[in-house]
């Protein structure tokens, strides 16, 4: 069962006032977020969860970990552009396939 999340008010507050709670309840949510995801995902998000949490101990400011973890997304998201698009140019020549088959056959 996911955890739901609380407001961003609710969050705000106890970051002023027990940062160390928010702190456990945002590992709690990635942990939760693993846990709960197809098993055939679960190694590469365990993966990236270790990333994630190098990237946050390494940085120098909060700004700092959250530019790192924006240009980690970046790179994801341009991986799975071309993969999408690679897919695409693989079923786009399939059907090409196919339909000149279909074509030679019926001549």
């Amino acid at each position: 069962m996911h955890s739901p999340l609380p407001d961003f008010d609710v969050l705000l507050a106890l970051h002023r006032h027990d940062p160390e709670a928010l702190e456990d309840f945002r590992r709690h949510v990635l942990r939760e977020a693993v846990d709960y995801a197809p098993l055939e995902h679960r190694a590469s998000l365990e993966q990236l969860l270790v990333r994630i949490e190098e990237a946050r101990n390494a940085a120098a400011s909060p700004m700092e970990a959250a530019v790192t973890a924006f240009q980690m997304m970046q790179e994801s998201v341009t991986k799975l552009q071309g993969g999408w698009e690679q897919a695409l140019e693989a079923v786009a020549g399939l059907q090409t396939t196919l339909l000149l088959e279909r074509l030679r056959g019926a001549a």
